[in-house]
């Protein structure tokens, strides 16, 4: 009860002005006389040409005036008049999104404009007194003429220099400013967008099978920003990522398309490796086609938009067997699938395996011009799309096809925006949202167990892939966001709110049939029992798999306030003062009473657990967010202009992590753990030792806990900036962004007993642990959540820009980057974030700052493109595209293998080695083929070759403070267009090639793309010495002392292989 009435109070606060994503762009600017008196009551008349939308606005009693809400792109033309001087008429106006385009007249007898106006015929979104922060445009023009494979978010937010841009199985993965990648927001019209579950790496719906949330054709425009002061705009702590769909116009206008790839546009196998033969691509194909049209229903009235677009894309996931590392040999491989074969089981290959992605989008708008102030939009997309995900083999893992995840996922959002302007001095922009996701991941293949067998350097796995068993996901998100202006003098008040509203089904029991792990391919082949065996199932019903009813249901939500005073200080001075409140709420979790009431009292005896208990969850707060921002243009006349800004932004925080507490409460799945005792069992249902009664358990598994004063995600973040006109058209910046962390999120394990002992015979004495034995042996792991203010982000950038020109432009920029942290935040699970720490003392107690996963480091990036027409009238044109990428490796650690195993504290390999003075700083042993004086000399060669290591003898490594080798890569398109006009239109024919890494086109052995494991096995633990403290060890050389040798990528679109793209449209205007 309380809680809903402190959720009333909030809702009722807020009705006065029921935004988030910008969806428009506005004009502001002041007319006078030409002895510099203002005009009151000067009519301001624009009018968006392609569909005769008109917006009128009149000038206040110092006579400013701002048009607000307007269509985003142009051109438009522009009416200024009062009575007894002459009408100022301005064609050929672009409005980019989100900005605020100044425009400054002087009437007379002849009028003209002041030397600081802005608006001319050419875009120029770096010169904008609206612009504060750090952030990128991406126009129509630039959409089409970019080099693109994928047709994704991904391709285009890496022309954004703070942003670094990385493929993984579920397609890119963007961090904006060092920052996650799930702390960045999304939208599409202005409605969120995002993945607020918080699975996909892409952070979109649907993105955990790879899939755009929408069709390039369908987007008229895209803003990435990364330091907006604008209180509007929330939701994240990296970067907002905003996207704006066609709209129709008065002109009938469309299109249609196909692109194509194939084995026969792709290179040949990028290695250095001499035994490994250059080979093309097995045999697939990837296609695209789709078509849109817009146009009117009522003309200058009602308009309409429509795209559809089919994908049924193959990915080939190339492996050399004589890139594998591990023991066993291919005759090895062929036993073991025999074995698998003899079971009834098939594993499916490992040398050729391929990805599969099919999706549907259909995207519809409707635009209506009720009147002049008046307007009113609705937009509905919808995704539909099928994975199989394909692992690729490589140099550490053999992975079998059947041990793949097979993934369908459906989104439907819808969103209505209603823009009005009410009298001279206010306006009003509403937005309704609603998003509906469903999503389903089942194993590949018939159900079997999931199995690792630990193949020495390498591993192998084969069976029902072990966190897809039982995993299901539904999401409702509905959001209501209004935006109220009110325009006095020189200022412009904002009042606004936006509040999201979650529904989520979530069922998800990993290991559900059960999870194998063997010491070697020989005990596999000859029944010997497993080292490890893990089984997870449900404690509510006998169901294994999907309809359990072990799934939970949740509803949870985010209120937000804010105001804002934009004011015009000076003609070339405006400053931005708002503050912003948002206040998460979430359904309290279900009530374990015996965790409560004897668990507890057990735990904190060792452990502070900051109130969090089962049946409760994270209390109401209010989150504050202040900002300020300024521009500065210098001169003004937008020659030189200085701006930045200072402010909080409040993160949303990906539901799956607060969504632990509901799945994990020792009352709703429970685990079987054995180790060494028992042997392989191929009926997946078989093996549950004969104690547990699936009909009657009691309270056991894993325990979510968050801290009951837990917090979002909050960041502080810095900028200042400088842009400047150069010579010949050119544009320099400088941007510097510093970004605190406030709020982030950190985990103890509460179920762990302090350290028992310490090792010793070395200089490494870090302490010992039993991960078997817990304070509270009803349960496994018991892991709580709370906040952590430790870390930072930095970020500069510096760039030219050459604005289009006689079909040419182009920029380049050079960015450095860096990102320290505690917990990066890269799982889904809050086990595997615990777990997922590097350690040298212990994750509970050893949670010191160290360089980021999402560190940076150096990029440079560059783009050219220049279109050519052959004749004056324009029928016949080539335009080419060049995006030049140079990029530091990511980071990387240097760990132990089988490092779970040295402290005992977890089994997961994050153990962060000590690096040896000497040969008596470390105790190897003969492995068979080299002796231990014989591996002490690769690995003293190693350390010597390392400059990092070199420095660190006698001391642990670090986290992340290597990285991989740089890469070059640059891709290029070329367009070709036909055109003729005919029946009143224009009809183009065009053609297409998008080239991925055309340097490696030019030259095999350019291109390349390097990768280093993030946890890289440099030494191997093999045991304890009779006294079970002092470790033993191995080592296993590294060719060319290089840790990047023969890891180079050739996995889909970063692949070190150039692939090339052909594409033929056709369009009508």
């Amino acid at each position: 009860m309380k809680k809903a009435l402190t959720i009333l109070t909030f809702l009722v606060a807020s009705t006065f002005a029921f935004g988030q994503g910008v969806t428009t762009a506005s004009l502001n600017g002041q007319v006078t006389d030409t002895n510099g008196e203002s005009l009151i009551g000067a009519n301001i008349l624009a009018v968006h040409t392609p569909s005769g939308t008109s917006y009128g606005n009149s000038t206040n009693v110092d006579g400013y005036f701002r048009m607000p809400n307007m269509r985003v792109g142009g051109p438009y033309t522009i009416t200024i008049s009062y009575t007894g001087f002459e009408d100022y008429v301005k064609n050929d106006v672009y409005l980019n999104l989100g900005q605020s385009f100044k425009l400054n007249v002087q009437l007379s007898e002849s009028a003209i404009v002041l030397e600081g106006a802005v608006v001319t015929a050419n875009r120029n979104d770096i010169f904008d007194g609206n612009r504060t922060g750090a952030q990128t445009f991406i126009n129509e023009r630039q959409i089409s003429t970019m080099p693109t494979l994928t047709r994704s978010i991904g391709d285009f937010a890496r022309v954004t220099p703070q942003a670094t841009v990385q493929e993984t199985q579920d397609g890119y993965s963007i961090s904006i400013g060092g920052m996650n990648n799930r702390y960045n927001a999304i939208y599409i019209d202005g409605a969120v967008n995002n993945d607020v579950f918080g699975l996909s790496r892409s952070g979109t719906n649907g993105g955990q099978t790879g899939v755009s949330p929408f069709s390039l054709d369908a987007i008229e425009e895209l803003q990435i920003s990364v330091a907006p002061f604008d209180v509007k705009i929330g939701g994240f702590a990296g970067g907002a990522i905003n996207a704006v769909t066609r709209s129709g116009t008065n002109n009938f206008e469309g299109s249609a398309y196909y692109y194509f790839r194939n084995q026969s546009l792709a290179g040949d196998t990028p290695t250095d490796n001499p035994d490994v033969k250059r080979v093309p691509l097995d045999d697939f194909t990837a296609k695209t086609y789709g078509f849109r049209i817009g146009g009117p229903l009522i003309k200058n009235k009602l308009f309409f938009f429509l795209n559809a677009e089919k994908q049924d894309d193959e990915t080939p996931l190339p492996f050399d067997f004589a890139d594998y590392t591990g023991d066993s040999d291919q005759a090895d491989l062929n036993a073991l699938v025999g074995k698998l074969k003899g079971y009834g089981y098939d594993p499916g290959p490992y040398d050729a395996n391929r990805a599969f992605l099919e999706s549907e989008k259909i995207t519809v708008r409707m635009d209506w011009n009720l009147n002049v102030n008046n307007k009113l939009s609705f937009r509905h997309g919808y995704v539909k799309s099928k994975n199989l995900e394909g692992l690729q083999s490589g140099t550490r893992s053999i992975n079998f096809l059947n041990a793949s995840e097979f993934f369908e996922s459906v989104t439907n959002t819808s969103s209505l925006e209603f823009n009005s302007v009410i009298g001279s001095n206010m306006s009003n922009n509403f937005k309704l949202g609603y998003i509906r996701v469903r999503d389903d991941r089942d194993p590949n293949g018939d159900p079997f167990p999931y199995v690792r067998i630990r193949d020495g350097a390498g591993s192998i796995f084969f069976g029902s892939e072990r966190f897809s068993t039982a995993n299901q996901l539904d999401q409702d998100v509905f959001t209501i966001t209004d935006n109220f202006e009110i325009y006095k003098g020189k200022h412009t008040f904002t009042i606004g709110t936006h509040n999201e509203f979650y529904k989520v089904y979530n069922l998800f029991i990993p290991f559900n049939f059960g999870s194998y792990e063997f010491s070697n391919l020989d005990d596999f082949l000859t029944d010997q029992n497993s080292s490890f065996y893990i089984r997870s199932y449900s404690l509510r019903d006998n169901v294994t798999g999907d309809g359990s009813a072990a799934g939970v249901e949740f509803n949870a939500g985010q209120l937000g306030l804010y105001v804002q005073d934009d004011y015009q200080a000076t003609d070339n001075v405006k400053l931005t003062f708002g503050i912003r409140a948002d206040m998460p709420f979430f359904d309290d979790t279900p009530v374990n009473e015996s965790f409560n009431t004897t668990s507890i009292p057990l735990l904190e005896q060792t452990y502070d657990l900051r109130g969090a208990k089962t049946g409760s969850f994270i209390k109401q707060q209010v989150l504050l967010s202040p900002r300020f921002g300024f521009n500065w243009d210098v001169t003004g006349e937008q020659k030189t202009q200085v701006r930045g800004g200072i402010g909080i932004f409040t993160s949303r925080a990906p539901l799956v992590w607060p969504g632990g507490a509901y799945n994990n409460n020792g009352l709703n799945r429970g685990t079987v753990l054995r180790f060494g005792d028992l042997p392989f069992n191929p009926q997946w249902d078989g093996q549950i030792p004969g104690e547990i009664d699936l009909n009657n358990v009691e309270p056991s598994g894993d325990i979510d806990l968050f801290a009951e004063d837990f917090k979002l995600p909050q960041v502080l973040k810095t900028n200042i900036a400088l842009d400047h006109k150069l010579p010949w058209g050119l544009i320099g910046n400088v941007d510097f962004i510093y970004n605190k962390i406030l709020n982030n999120v950190a985990y103890q394990n509460v179920n762990l007993k302090p350290a028992w002992g310490k090792l010793t015979g070395t200089g490494d004495d870090r302490p010992l642990y039993n991960r078997r034995d817990e304070i509270d042996d009803t349960y496994g792991r018991i892991i709580l959540g709370y906040n952590t203010s430790e870390g930072y982000t930095w970020n500069f950038t510096a760039s030219l820009t050459k604005m289009l020109e006689k079909g040419f432009s182009g920029s380049l920029a050079y960015s450095y980057g860096d990102a320290y942290s505690v917990f990066d935040g890269t799982s889904s699970q809050n086990s595997s974030q615990w777990r997922g720490l590097h350690s040298i003392r212990g994750r509970n107690i050893d949670q010191a700052l160290r360089r980021s996963d999402f560190s940076q480091g150096s990029r440079v990036i560059g783009s050219l493109s220049y279109r050519y027409d052959w004749n004056e009238a324009k029928n016949v044109a080539t335009t080419i595209s060049v995006f030049w990428e140079s990029q530091q490796g990511r980071p990387f650690s240097y760990v132990y293998t089988d490092g779970g195993d040295i402290k005992n504290e977890d089994s997961r390999d994050r153990e962060l080695i000590y690096v040896p003075t000497g040969p008596n700083d470390i105790i190897l042993i003969d492995d068979g083929d080299l002796t231990a004086a014989q591996q002490w000399e690769a690995l003293n060669s190693f350390i010597e070759n390392d400059d990092y290591l070199k420095g660190r003898r006698g001391k642990y490594a670090e986290r992340n403070a290597s990285r991989a080798p740089w890469s070059n890569v640059m891709d290029l398109k070329l367009l070709q267009d036909f055109s003729l006009n005919a029946g009143g239109k224009k009809h183009t024919f065009q053609v297409s090639l998008d080239i991925f890494n055309f340097t490696n086109l030019l030259n095999k052995d350019w291109g390349r793309r390097y990768f280093v494991p993030s946890n890289f096995n440099l030494i191997n633990f093999e045991g304890f010495m009779d006294d079970d403290t002092t470790p033993t060890f191995t080592h296993t050389p590294v060719q060319d002392n290089d840790p990047s040798a023969n890891n180079i990528d050739d996995n889909g679109f970063q692949s070190s292989r150039w692939q090339m793209q052909i594409g033929v449209r056709y369009l009508f205007k």
